[in-house]
Formats: structure tokens, sequence, C-alpha cells
């Protein structure tokens, strides 16, 4: 999907994948480590921002949907929390400098051409702090298969030669559509 195509969906309404729910999976990382710097790559209306925020995080959120950027400002002033929330594109980051322990993606990376995902993965590997933490989830999709975005095991396993696969846990998304959630750690 293309940048109009993601701010166009925000303006006539929430998009499917603005649940508002923060994933349990989330919820467990966070419950199970100390809080420090984290940053959420395609972080939408600010939903698990918000979340890590409130539980201690220094936060910083990237999208490149200007109006869902808008939206989680607004989410985190409303709740009295601060965090640095951005427009920029998550293959290039020009304004993101810091190490973050904990870095998060849900269903960003896997809308990204090859080219975005190397692009991406160079900035993830100038981000991630020695020993942190990239969770990552994204639908599934057969190696070869044109069936639009997803991760492959090739993508999967070329992930783990950048980083350290520590744990993965396929799912199912709705009726018919595989998926999966990735924890890689920063070797270091």
């Amino acid at each position: 999907m293309k940048r109009l195509e993601f701010n166009l969906r925000y303006l006539l309404g929430k998009p499917r994948w603005d649940t508002g729910i923060v994933p349990p999976e989330v919820e467990t990382f966070v419950g199970s480590h100390s809080p420090g710097r984290a940053l959420d790559l395609g972080c939408g209306t600010g939903t698990n921002l918000l979340y890590l925020a409130q539980h201690g995080w220094q936060v910083v959120g990237v999208d490149f949907s200007r109006l869902a950027v808008q939206t989680a400002r607004k989410r985190l002033r409303s709740a009295g929390l601060t965090a640095d929330v951005r427009v920029d594109d998550v293959t290039r980051l020009t304004g993101v400098q810091d190490e973050y322990n904990y870095v998060l993606d849900i269903g960003c990376y896997h809308q990204l051409s090859q080219d975005g995902r190397k692009a991406y993965q160079k900035n993830l590997k100038r981000l991630l702090a020695p020993g942190g933490i990239w969770m990552i989830y994204g639908h599934c999709r057969e190696v070869g298969s044109n069936q639009g975005h997803g991760l492959t095991e090739d993508d999967i396993n070329e992930m783990g030669g950048i980083l350290e696969l520590r744990q993965r846990v396929n799912g199912q998304e709705g009726a018919r559509r595989p998926s999966v959630w990735l924890w890689f750690e920063q070797k270091g």
C-alpha cells in the first residue's frame, strides 16, 4: 500500500489493522523486561506507544502516515504522557539516532519491497542496542508466492543471519491468513 492509501484509510475511519488493542505478546514482553528505550516502527495511532509509556518506557514512534502520527500525539498528550512520534519512512529513519532496547514492528516490515527490507535491516542493525530485542509480527506467505505482502521462511532465515532468533510463535489471523510473531536479539 502506498502512503496516500494509508492516509485515506485513516481519514475515512478506523483501518482494520488499527484495533486499539495491545497484543498479548507485547504485554508479556513488557511484563518481563525492565523499562528502557523503545522504538515502534509503523506505530500507527500509538496504541503500543501509549502502553509502553504507561509502563515506564522512553518511546519513539515512526509512521509514514501524517494522520496516524497526529492521532498518536493527541492520544499521548491526553494521557499526560510524553513520546517522540514522528512522520518518517522506516527504510530511511533520518531523524532516529539513538540505540533502543526494544524495537517493535507490527505489520510494517512484511509490507516492504526487497530493497525496502534491506534498508530497514541496515537501520535496525544500527538502532538496536546490543542485547536488544526486535519483536515483529507479520503475515506469512509461501516462497515464490506473488500473493502480496508477507514473510517467507527465506525472509525469516535471512533475518536470522543478522540477529539471533530467540522465539517464534506461529498463528492465524482470521480464518485464512497464517501469521508469525518473532523475537530476535541483537548479537553483541
